[in-house]
């Protein structure tokens, strides 16, 4: 039966037949719907808050709630996985829950009456500490709906709508506060995080894996290769934030304020179709990530010669450096869920959340330091070589894998 079953998940026929098995699995109708509405309220935050604060307090202080926002969900992230790993789902997604509506409510209240800063500051703080953990869930959750095999097809999946919400997020916020009110993006949000808990608890939860005897502070970096594969993923977010930070400063720098838009959407279309496009390899060898760092590298190489000649030949290369971005997040997620030890994954995908944001965060403040000063082609310096020290990792952690073995169902070696 296995066998069978095994046979006719890879003789799926068409690129979109690893899809439509991973939404006909029990409970995908659900998690697809959680994974979307979970995904806006992030991507809406930045602008939201630039809108509501920035009239009433400034626009250093908009600047201060999204990155004290940011820092508190990354700082944070780790812990809510673990306390997802060790207890019922759940009860932490709604604890979860009413802290983050508490932070909403308290940010509304503290813009529209016009209080302190500090008010504002801890209310974005307490939003950002009790993000509930849907997206470092989900990818534990399709892989127990769909099986083992569709742990790429997810990731890809999960990579594809982190893309469309990126567009769609932004746009959305901007409507809401300007066609409403300030404070509409928020209660937006509000209603689409509480909706994203409650279909993550009509799921059947996850099955908790028994602990490890002794206790080990480090959880799940005591591994080797994923502390290797988290290090890649941090690099990769930087020097893709600095591609992003870099593309708007190069419009502004050649008066073509107006095509900072396209050059992101472009990028972001891009990486929807690389990351769609290989998600039907459920079995991926093991060069494969590091040859998609490599190319992203050499696309960042191209698009920086293109700087150099027209904006619309950076107009045409975004899409084509952008097939890689998706692709690379789809596998390094994948090796994040197949690296760590077992019992601890939504753990580690709070690390990988973590990582991630403070990867972007690095690389956008020094990519837009450079671009100022050196001009924006100047982030050749940057990207290409992060991406292919990525790469290096990637190969290191396949190579630690095999030696070390895994404690998961197949060989690490595999899927890195």
């Amino acid at each position: 039966m296995n066998t069978s079953k095994t046979s006719t998940s890879r003789s799926t026929p068409g690129l979109f037949g690893a899809y439509r098995t991973l939404l006909s699995a029990p409970g995908g109708g659900r998690l697809a719907a959680a994974s979307l509405v979970s995904k806006l309220p992030i991507n809406m935050f930045s602008v939201s808050a630039v809108l509501l604060l920035s009239p009433r307090y400034s626009y250093a202080a908009s600047g201060l709630a999204v990155s004290v926002m940011l820092v508190a969900n990354a700082v944070s992230s780790p812990i809510r996985g673990r306390l997802a790993d060790r207890h019922r789902v759940p009860v932490v997604l709604v604890v979860c829950l009413l802290g983050y509506l508490a932070g909403a409510v308290g940010l509304m209240a503290a813009a529209g009456q016009r209080l302190s800063l500090w008010i504002v500051v801890a209310s974005v703080t307490l939003l950002g500490l009790c993000f509930p953990p849907v997206s470092i869930l989900l990818r534990g959750y399709w892989v127990a709906a769909a099986g083992e095999r569709a742990r790429t097809s997810a990731n890809s999946f999960e990579s594809a709508l982190m893309d469309i919400t990126l567009i769609t997020g932004p746009v959305l916020a901007t409507w809401l506060s300007t066609a409403t009110s300030p404070i509409a993006p928020f209660l937006a949000t509000s209603v689409l995080m509480a909706v994203a808990v409650a279909l993550m608890c009509a799921v059947r939860e996850v099955p908790h894996t028994a602990r490890p005897e002794v206790a080990d502070w480090r959880g799940p970096l005591r591994s080797g290769p994923l502390r290797r594969v988290l290090a890649a993923l941090f690099l990769f977010c930087a020097a893709l934030s600095v591609v992003e930070v870099v593309l708007p400063i190069y419009a502004q720098q050649h008066d073509v304020t107006g095509y900072s838009g396209w050059f992101l959407a472009g990028l972001s279309v891009g990486s929807i179709v690389g990351a769609l496009g290989l998600g039907a390899v459920s079995t991926p060898p093991r060069w494969l990530l590091p040859a998609l760092l490599g190319v992203f590298a050499a696309g960042a190489l191209l698009l920086a010669f293109a700087m150099t000649v027209d904006p619309i030949l950076v107009l045409v290369i975004c899409p084509l450096t952008g097939v890689t971005i998706g692709a690379s997040f789809t596998h390094l997620y994948t090796a994040v869920g197949t690296t760590g030890p077992e019992g601890s994954g939504h753990e580690a995908q709070g690390w990988a959340t973590s990582c991630s944001t403070v990867g972007f965060a690095l690389g956008a403040a020094g990519g837009a330091g450079v671009a100022g000063t050196m001009g924006a082609a100047a982030f050749v310096l940057m990207t290409p070589i992060t991406a292919l020290a990525a790469g290096l990792l990637m190969l290191g952690a396949a190579r630690s894998a095999q030696h070390t073995g895994r404690e998961h169902k197949e060989p690490v070696g595999d899927q890195l």
